[in-house]
């Protein structure tokens, strides 16, 4: 029985470490042409021109999610959250995207406490931030950064998986919350951080 037990607790681990290693495989990254395809979308895409009824409406605030990867716990930048960041930068600095300003979000997986989570989340929003302005001279004004923690999970049916840690940008016509007069009734109200950056109020 010892020894069935031993081989049940040997096998256990195992796969436990078969399991870590799977999960520190890097994900692929996101080249320019395909970033910017997304952030600069045509307007008006004709099924079959002149035809009544084709042409579909313009799409609002392109967006694109990228996996950018962390030190665990930590808002370091690793290798391959880098060379998806100089891949985000070339598309940034791309002459069709050159004047636009851009919000960076920055999302946590369901571990921990939420409050917890946004603040993970803004540490790492503004570590893509800083590496955006500091590495690749993108101008700062036209970037917010703003955590959400996991109040907007990519995939609500595995609210841990890696899918769900991710940064993603969007396209903005603006970089100021809108006035209060201006917001809708039922919005939230956004927290204000020191550096005038958003942050979602945790729920």
């Amino acid at each position: 029985m010892k020894m069935h037990r031993r081989s049940l607790l040997a096998l256990a681990g195992l796969a436990a470490a078969g399991v870590a290693q799977a999960e520190e495989i890097p994900p692929p990254v996101v080249g320019a042409p395909k970033i910017l395809e997304a952030l600069n979308p045509k307007d008006v895409v004709l099924d079959n021109p002149g035809a009544p009824g084709s042409s579909r409406p313009p799409r609002r605030d392109p967006a694109i999610s990228l996996q950018v990867q962390f030190g665990f716990d930590s808002a370091e930048l690793m290798t391959q959250g880098k060379r998806q960041l100089d891949e985000l930068a070339l598309a940034l600095n791309d002459k069709a995207l050159a004047v636009s300003g851009f919000e960076l979000g920055g999302h946590t997986d369901k571990v921990g406490d939420a409050a917890y989570n946004v603040r993970l989340s803004m540490d790492r929003a503004n570590a893509v931030r800083a590496y955006l302005i500091d590495v690749h001279g993108i101008g700062a004004q036209r970037l917010q950064a703003i955590g959400f923690g996991y109040a907007r999970l990519a995939d609500p049916s595995r609210p841990t998986a890696a899918v769900n840690r991710r940064v993603e940008v969007r396209r903005v016509s603006g970089m100021r919350p809108a006035p209060a007069a201006n917001r809708p009734a039922n919005a939230p109200t956004p927290v204000t951080s020191p550096s005038d950056r958003l942050v979602p109020t945790p729920r």
